[in-house]
């Protein structure tokens, strides 16, 4: 999505032939497909069920796990300059959300399919599949997944031992913002507005102006080779309409998590992240209501597209989260 001072923003593959050797908590083999399109340099791809769901993810590395969670619209691509860096001590799991990239869409829209706590249910299933189930996890997420991973650490608090969340507002303060700046947040209105699929039909087959207006605002945009992975990925059958429903489901779902969090605030290190020229200190600020020991970083010269505008002051930030 784009940044918060202009806009604020927030397919499934087949089943392998062939199988590689992955990482898992005991040090042991798990089976997954050979890289797809999509996936990420040096990194392992497969599949885990959730919900009757496949779910894709990528993973390499060694050591305790590290789960990377990615924003609207864009897919696990979107960590391709910040998580390899982070394999040299952390087994890094990168997921595609219900929905969007290799990941399938659910099959109706009743409420609960697309809410942040079901897609971290869906997190939770790749990370005990891959053996983690366990064990305590650190987990990250940009924009829409940020609010995936405080969802998940705030139903799996017992086993997560770091969290950091990147362009996003937590849970109901999003809902706020929208509120507060309905002119703004062009999108939001766009999904909400006109039932009956709509929106949808308005983008088909025009996905790469639509996905398009959202990356270029802002002068430092995705790179243009992950836009066309994105474009492509939303343009598969489900995929723009999955996106659409996380905006959808997510009045009640953020008050959901929310739930979770009143009057039980998370206790485990918390790293919240703006760009400078975007949420800037707000997502730090917000998280102190939901969080006992949450530290601020400030991107500089960033807009909302933090992980690709400036990946080595991610890497830097997330290694100290860790090591706290």
């Amino acid at each position: 999505m784009p940044t918060l001072q202009r806009r604020w923003p927030v397919a499934t593959a087949a089943a392998a032939l062939a199988a590689t050797t992955m990482y898992t908590a005991a040090g042991g083999a798990a089976e997954a497909a050979a890289t797809p399109p999509g996936g990420l340099p040096g990194f392992k791809d497969g599949n885990a069920v959730s919900d009757g769901l496949r779910i894709h993810y990528a993973i390499a590395g060694h050591g305790p796990a590290l789960v990377l969670l990615h924003g609207w619209p864009e897919t696990l691509r979107a960590w391709d300059r910040v998580a390899p860096a982070l394999t040299q001590d952390h087994t890094v799991i990168a997921v595609d959300l219900r929905g969007l990239g290799r990941s399938q869409p659910a099959r109706g829209d009743e409420y609960g399919t697309y809410t942040a706590l079901t897609l971290a249910a869906d997190v939770r299933a790749v990370v005990e599949q891959l053996g983690f189930g366990d064990a305590r996890i650190a987990v990250a997420g940009h924009d829409v997944g940020g609010g995936v991973a405080l969802a998940y650490a705030a139903r799996y608090r017992d086993r997560v031992d770091h969290l950091a969340i990147l362009e996003a507002p937590p849970t109901t303060w999003y809902l706020q913002l929208v509120a507060s700046k309905p002119n703004l947040l062009w999108w939001d209105s766009f999904v909400n507005g006109q039932a009956n699929g709509v929106a949808e039909q308005l983008v088909a087959g025009r996905e790469k102006v639509f996905y398009g207006s959202v990356y270029n605002r802002d002068g430092r945009a995705p790179s243009a080779g992950n836009q066309r992975e994105y474009v492509a990925a939303y343009g598969r059958p489900g995929s723009t309409h999955a996106g659409f429903e996380f905006f959808r489901q997510q009045d009640q779902g953020e008050r959901d998590v929310q739930a979770l969090l009143d009057d039980n605030p998370l206790t485990m290190p918390v790293l919240g992240v703006g760009g400078q020229n975007s949420m800037r200190e707000s997502v730090g600020d917000d998280l102190g209501h939901v969080a006992s020991h949450v530290t601020t970083a400030v991107v500089p010269n960033a807009n909302h597209w933090v992980l690709e505008e400036e990946p080595q002051f991610i890497v830097d930030q997330l290694r100290q989260l860790l090591a706290r």
